[in-house]
């Protein structure tokens, strides 16, 4: 029990005012009267005896002391507290609202409908003196209600969460509960979620965290967690596909999934996948197809209770041409550069503008430029450039040419998952090193012949760049294979990758907030294999990307959204409860909360009853 405003219980000394006015009352006097019928209706109080009228004296003396005492009591904000630990003047509501929190138990509760019960029935036991915030995140957070009193209120903004499909992410929204917990200190955090906060986050002194971890004991689930599509490069309407497939470490056995995957409807591949818990499997596959067809990639399993990571959808791109220029030294072209360009070429991949040194700088804007034997003394820092054998530094690239070049029978590679070594054969590699360059922090080297690197790419400063240091027309093996063209197309696909594309088709993370053009955009999901759209207008150029599926606006900017994250589709299966949160968040019967409700209506039922005894039966 505790009061609120205890500063008021001075009040309490007016109880003297009736005491004095019962100890010290005035002595009944003799008066001579005309007639005795007035005081007939008093004969029945004459006929009671000394004690029962001294009693009815005491008990009224009590109850007007009770109505007093209750009055002050109810100033003051007296209230009951259940947990005698708990002493905060706040609660802060930390409410998971990402895609996992919608698995179903066996009954068919999903988890955001069994924290908004147990946090309903929580608040019962809280005092409405106690003020509350409801803060909901997922890739953000989001404070619902600010600090508040009134429970209806803040039930409402409760009742309106709903599961969003998204990852979520708690150190934004633990800074922010922490925010809103230094406001009016002490305070509780309840983070309501299927996981627990990291115990790497640190918090004020005068604030506590409970957590209500609504896990199921046992959950498996399999997902995609990972997707990327690419087009082959020198291969016309053909792609690559990575895919990576993961089960959840809680997963209490192994499962058999299987991914089919479809175009345009038909499907083109099956694959059966054996997973066991913690186990992820990626692997490449490719595909044919056309412009705007859907390529859907679905996984099934007999055990999985959550749906949302099986399905990735999305249309095909439509492979635009890179624009590019070739500038060389002299007229003289390398002829196994030159192959390796025009096999790209024929494949409608590179649109291609050569000239010497003297046609830089470029009239015309292009994607990417390629130096070959030569690089501007004036460097270009708004595109793309692949550098090939540079006689010399220029801008970032730091290098000078050998006066006799090193034959390699072999290169050693720096990192083989670079997508400009994607496909490339490194161990059948043999060059003639021409140039030496020096790799800064922000090159990576992919091919180290010797102990000089002699293939680097990397971004520096916002800018793609590759660097070549051999000659293909001087090694042996390199040109005479495919490699090389294969290793240019990669270069050049890689260089202008992050370029912006109207219709290219681009896949995001759900939450990803993304820059579009247009006055309106279509949502497309696909539902029981039937593709379903909805048109919504654009109120910005930011769009948050809040729902699985494709779109596309009136201007013809393509995209397509998925969960596709590892840590949420790692979904945890009920751990201990520390602390023993578990019991903090049950039921418990009994009262407590503000007694100001029950005093009031205590004081009104003794007022009735004093009136009743008293005053009916003429007590004076």
């Amino acid at each position: 029990m505790q009061f609120l405003n205890p500063q008021l219980l001075w009040l309490l000394l007016l109880g003297f005012v009736p005491l004095v006015l019962y100890l010290f009352r005035r002595k009944s006097k003799k008066v001579h009267v005309s007639t005795l019928v007035f005081f007939k209706s008093l004969a029945r109080e004459h006929q009671e005896s000394a004690w029962l009228r001294r009693l009815k004296k005491w008990l009224s003396f009590v109850l007007t002391i009770l109505i007093l005492f209750l009055a002050v009591f109810v100033l003051s904000r007296i209230i009951v507290k259940q947990d005698e630990g708990s002493q905060f003047n706040t609660v802060v509501i930390l409410l998971d609202r990402s895609a996992s929190m919608e698995v179903d138990d066996e009954e068919g509760e999903s988890r955001i409908d069994a924290a908004k019960r147990i946090l309903k029935e929580r608040l019962k036991q809280i005092p409405e003196e106690i003020g509350i915030s409801l803060v909901a995140y997922d890739v953000r957070p989001e404070v619902l209600q600010p600090r508040t009193l009134k429970r209806r209120e803040l039930i409402s903004r409760l009742d309106d969460v709903a599961v969003r499909p998204m990852a979520d992410k708690t150190d934004s929204a633990v800074e922010t509960a922490r925010i809103l917990a230094g406001l009016e200190p002490p305070t509780e955090i309840w983070h309501v979620s299927d996981h627990a906060l990291a115990d790497s986050f640190r918090l004020p002194e005068n604030v506590s965290v409970r957590e209500l971890n609504l896990a199921l004991p046992e959950v498996c689930n399999p997902g995609i967690t990972s997707f990327q599509i690419r087009p082959v490069p020198l291969e016309y309407s053909r792609y690559d596909a990575f895919v990576q497939v993961a089960l959840n470490h809680a997963a209490f056995e192994p499962v058999t999934a299987k991914l089919n995957v479809s175009v345009g409807g038909i499907p083109s591949q099956f694959r059966e996948l054996d997973l066991k818990p913690g186990e992820r499997i990626s692997f490449t596959f490719r595909i044919n197809g056309a412009r705007d067809q859907i390529l859907c990639l679905e996984l099934n399993s007999e055990n999985d209770d959550f749906a949302l990571d099986n399905v990735v959808s999305i249309p095909l791109p439509d492979v635009q041409p890179i624009l590019a220029a070739w500038i060389r030294k002299d007229e003289t072209e390398d002829p196994y550069t030159r192959f390796a360009l025009s096999s790209i070429q024929e494949a409608g991949s590179l649109e291609l503008l050569k000239g010497g040194p003297d046609a830089w700088p470029l009239r015309e804007e292009v994607d990417a430029v390629i130096f070959d034997g030569w690089v501007p003394e004036e460097w270009p820092e708004d595109i793309p450039v692949i550098v090939i054998n540079p006689p010399a530094s220029s801008g970032p690239v730091l290098a000078r040419q050998l006066s006799s070049p090193i034959p390699y029978d072999a290169v050693r590679v720096g990192n083989e998952e670079h997508p400009v070594l994607f496909r490339v054969s490194s161990g059948r590699v043999s060059l003639t090193q021409t140039s030496v360059f020096q790799v800064t922090d922000s090159l990576e080297p992919l091919w180290i012949a010797g102990s000089e690197p002699v293939l680097a790419a990397g971004e520096v400063n916002g800018q793609r760049l590759v660097v070549l240091g051999f000659s293909p027309g001087l090694s042996e093996n390199l040109p005479l294979t495919s490699s090389f063209p294969i290793l240019m197309g990669n270069a050049l696909l890689w260089c202008v990758d992050e370029l912006t594309d109207v219709n290219r088709v681009q896949l995001y993370s759900t939450g990803d907030l993304a820059h579009v053009d247009g006055e309106s955009l279509t949502w497309m999901a696909t539902e029981n294999r039937q593709l379903k759209k909805q048109r919504y207008p654009l109120k910005s150029k930011i769009v948050e990307l809040d729902r699985i599926g494709m779109w596309e606006t009136d201007t013809g900017q393509k995209g397509a959204s998925h969960i596709l994250s590892s840590v949420e589709s790692d979904i945890p299966a009920q751990p201990e409860m520390r602390s023993n949160d578990s019991d903090y968040f049950s039921v418990k019967r009994g009262i407590a909360g503000g007694l100001n409700n029950w005093l009031l209506g205590f004081a009104i039922v003794i007022l009735l009853l004093e009136s009743w005894l008293f005053h009916r039966h003429s007590v004076y």
